[in-house]
């Protein structure tokens, strides 16, 4: 059916050349970078997907709860008590806050100088 359907066959091709792309960088991130580089790389995204800004220059929220078991698993950190200090440590310096299970990013400037170009 697919094949039979140009318009429908350029969609399906399109959807897998830019699913395939974001499989590359997001593998080229892991690779490359620190266990604290790919969480601020995965954290940066996020915003990207869910990220509402606040008023007055708080921040920005990620309006989605997503646990350190989560982001382990998404950046290929093997225990989540690697994100529970890289979090941590990230809270102290003021780049991020947990607001209600939610993170606020008060300093994007900082997650997006991990991202590689």
């Amino acid at each position: 059916m697919v094949n039979k359907d140009e318009g429908l066959n350029n969609y399906v091709k399109e959807y897998y050349r830019t699913k395939l792309s974001e499989n590359i960088v997001r593998s080229q991130q892991m690779i490359m970078g620190s266990k604290h580089d790919v969480v601020c790389t995965f954290l940066n995204q996020l915003v990207g997907l869910f990220g509402k800004r606040l008023p007055d220059h708080q921040g920005i929220l990620i309006d989605f709860v997503v646990t350190n078991l989560d982001i382990a698993g998404f950046c290929g950190i093997n225990s989540r008590s690697s994100v529970t200090r890289i979090i941590s440590d990230l809270r102290a310096e003021g780049i991020i806050d947990i607001v209600e299970h939610k993170f606020v990013v008060r300093n994007i400037s900082y997650l997006r100088d991990y991202v590689p170009l």
